[in-house]
């Protein structure tokens, strides 16, 4: 009996404080106007920050161009796949009215103090008074002017099409591993397809170049960066390439997907360290969008000469080399130019979101104190009602007891 006694001692937790659960604990004791209080207050801040969100995204400027029907006769080509090596080119001009740029500049206003001549104690009451008011305005910084491609109907969030990825062959591991990539995991002669899945295969692939038109007879082609484009954890740790010196070596024994031009190390001619699966425009399309209609980072304006500012307004045209087609899924395609500020993009769900938030908020504020404040009338009116009916009662009592020694005489 002593040893299990023993054992079971031996299974009891220690004697702590953090064991034992005795550790003090500090319980809200909430009243009605310590509640009232944080629902007003909550209302407040969400009211301003959505309203700030909203001023902040109606400054944003925007152009957006849907080129589907203006480029109708690429479209018809591309319904065919036999025309897959054929070259479609379309232009669309557009005139912007006024500057495209992102900027802040902040004025401040201040007020200056003379006394003329000098005040001294003894001459005070002659000193002359004047009052200068100016503006300083803070150094103006020039934002970015961001360029992108939209889609619409495409639904990038379906289960099996989000799956159809090899995380192994991007990240570099070995680039002959396709056993996720169902149904782009070979070719028809059973060579592994790199990058392999329905995500790489239907990668966006229209060219778009922007043109600015000085007059009828000069154009100058907006000078455009590639770089830079995406998340820091996508291209430094997600999409690696092999560890080789040559990369069509690293890329010997297989082959690029059915619906590419080029294979993946030579995506980006220009500039040999954008190849293979760093290639900025492959990891933007990688990252699927949740929505059907979605647009992605293509191009950001590089303010060099004409566009230290931005774009400057006047005649622009799209010179796009049509690739992708739309068609066949009822979709639609638009080019984006957009300006950025601290807040993001021109998207008003953050603001209507911290709007009807603190408005349901306030709401509740107002109808939680409607009813705090009836249900204190009536108990004031209960516990007048109660002292009434006491006193009453005392006062009776003291009647009987001045009536009963008469009664006795």
């Amino acid at each position: 009996m002593k040893r299990i006694s023993q054992d079971c001692q031996s299974g009891l937790p220690d004697n702590s404080a953090v064991k034992q659960q005795q550790l003090p604990a500090y319980r809200l004791q909430l009243s009605a106007n310590k509640i009232l209080s944080g629902f007003f207050a909550t209302g407040v801040f969400c009211l301003g920050v959505g309203v700030i969100l909203l001023l902040s995204a109606k400054t944003i400027k925007e152009v957006e161009i849907n080129y589907t029907e203006k480029c109708a006769n690429c479209a018809k080509l591309r319904e065919n796949a036999a025309n897959f090596d054929k070259e479609c080119n379309c232009s669309i001009p557009f005139f912007l009215p006024e500057t495209m740029k992102a900027y802040t500049s902040h004025p401040i206003s201040y007020f200056i103090l003379s006394a003329h001549p000098p005040c001294t104690p003894d001459s005070y009451y002659l000193c002359n008074f004047h009052f200068f008011h100016s503006t300083y305005h803070l150094p103006t910084y020039y934002g970015n002017v961001y360029m992108y491609y939209k889609l619409y109907g495409f639904y990038q969030n379906l289960y099996r099409y989000i799956l159809s990825r090899s995380n192994s062959q991007l990240v570099g591991t070995d680039v002959k591993d396709v056993r996720n990539c169902a149904p782009f995991k070979t070719s028809h002669n059973g060579i592994p397809i790199a990058p392999c899945g329905a995500i790489a295969n239907s990668m966006f692939n229209d060219t778009i170049i922007l043109s600015y038109n000085l007059n009828s007879s000069i154009h100058i082609k907006v000078p455009m960066i590639r770089s830079g484009i995406t998340w820091w954890t996508d291209k430094y740790v997600k999409f690696q390439n092999p560890s080789f010196q040559n990369l069509s070596s690293a890329f010997a024994g297989t082959t690029k997907p059915p619906n590419w031009p080029k294979p993946v190390y030579e995506l980006d001619e220009e500039d040999p360290g954008n190849n293979g699966f760093i290639n900025d425009d492959f990891i933007v399309w990688m990252r699927t969008a949740a929505f059907p209609t979605f647009k992605k980072l293509y191009r950001r304006l590089h303010r060099i000469e004409h566009f230290t500012e931005g774009l400057p307004a006047g005649s622009y045209s799209f010179n796009i080399t049509y690739n992708f087609p739309v068609n066949r899924f009822r979709g639609e395609k638009a080019v984006v130019l957009s300006t950025l500020t601290w807040s993001g993009g021109s998207s008003l769900f953050l603001g209507l979101a911290y709007v009807v938030t603190g408005a349901v908020t306030w709401l509740a504020f107002f109808s939680m104190l409607a009813v705090h404040l009836r249900l204190k009338e009536r108990k004031t009116f209960f516990l007048q009602q109660s002292q009434t009916l006491k006193r009453r009662a005392e006062n009776t009592e003291m009647d009987g007891e001045v009536i009963e020694p008469k009664i006795s005489k």
